[in-house]
């Protein structure tokens, strides 16, 4: 059977008000709208990926998307069917529909699971999730079809729009409603719907953000390179991601030691061959992820004892 067999069988075997639990980034987001817009149910914006909040809505069947899948059980003893590319349990919680493509993003395989069409009305919504997680040079036929026919450049505006909500460290759900809200990326783009009004308060707070943020120079220690900065919004990735393009022989590790809350967000980009996770974890320092884009939350303690050994480091490689 398909993969997209067994999910009609899992909504025919449980049929009613279904759940959706969803990661706050691009991929997520509009893996959950892809949802929504099929099922009609109701999400939950999942804000630490660390752990799975208790269901603020009931349901008979729960969805996890982008959020992986833990080794116990759900906080919650329902049926799941977890939709996903990131790494897996061996061993599942039991009563769990495993949908896995290491392949695809979450968007992309949502796409193909509910709606099928490369080329359906909403294409250009996968194709927002493909473009921030994969970039602009993924195979498959929903992205570059989409860049054939609105054109990347636009593409790429709303990519950043839909991210700029998490990254200001505000209400995710606004980009969810831009999403299920309108027709096209053109549409979107020159709406003046109230949640488009709110993400573009958030992106002119994140570039202003970043701005102060590309100031700090990177510290390198072996094959790592590191950027501390302070601020209150969850641009790590961002700053990750702007050096590893700067620094291919090195695994850059972005942390950001947030000024609104006790904790301290990192971030790890690399390129390559370097395994990020792998590097990382020589130093003692657990990140979650793929081997080249993983992060994890630390508590002040945890993240200076990480520094004491950074440091300690042979800067020789």
């Amino acid at each position: 059977m398909a993969l997209k067999d067994f999910l009609e069988e899992w909504i025919r075997r449980y049929p009613g008000p279904p759940t959706a639990l969803h990661d706050f980034d691009a991929d997520g987001l509009c893996a959950a709208a892809l949802w929504k817009l099929r099922l009609g149910g109701t999400t939950q914006v999942v804000s630490a990926r660390q752990w799975l909040p208790v269901l603020q809505n009931p349901a008979r069947l729960v969805y996890l998307l982008d959020l992986s899948c833990p080794e116990e059980r759900f906080p919650w003893q329902l049926p799941t069917v977890v939709i996903d590319h990131h790494p897996l349990p061996r061993q599942p919680p039991p009563d769990t529909l495993l949908l896995h493509r290491p392949d695809r993003c979450t968007a992309w395989l949502t796409h193909e699971l509910l709606w099928g069409e490369s080329d359906g009305p909403h294409a250009w919504i996968a194709a927002l999730g493909i473009l921030s997680d994969l970039g602009d040079s993924a195979a498959g036929e929903i992205l570059q079809n989409q860049i054939r026919r609105w054109g990347l450049n636009p593409l790429r505006q709303l990519t950043s729009l839909v991210n700029s909500a998490h990254r200001a460290g505000a209400d995710c759900e606004q980009a969810l409603s831009a999403l299920t809200h309108h027709d096209s990326p053109a549409q979107m783009l020159r709406s003046d719907h109230a949640s488009m009004v709110y993400l573009r308060d958030c992106q002119r707070k994140v570039r202003k953000r970043l701005g102060q943020a590309k100031q700090v120079p990177a510290i390198k220690r072996g094959r790592i390179a590191l950027v501390q900065f302070s601020s209150d919004c969850p641009i790590q990735s961002v700053v990750a991601q702007i050096w590893k393009a700067r620094l291919a022989d090195y695994v850059v590790l972005a942390a950001n030691r947030r000024s609104d809350v006790a904790e301290v967000h990192i971030s790890a980009r690399s390129r390559g061959a370097l395994n990020a996770i792998k590097i990382l974890g020589q130093l003692g320092l657990i990140v979650r992820g793929h081997p080249q884009s993983a992060g994890a939350v630390l508590d002040p303690n945890q993240w200076e004892q990480f520094l004491e050994k950074f440091y300690a480091h042979s800067d020789q490689r």
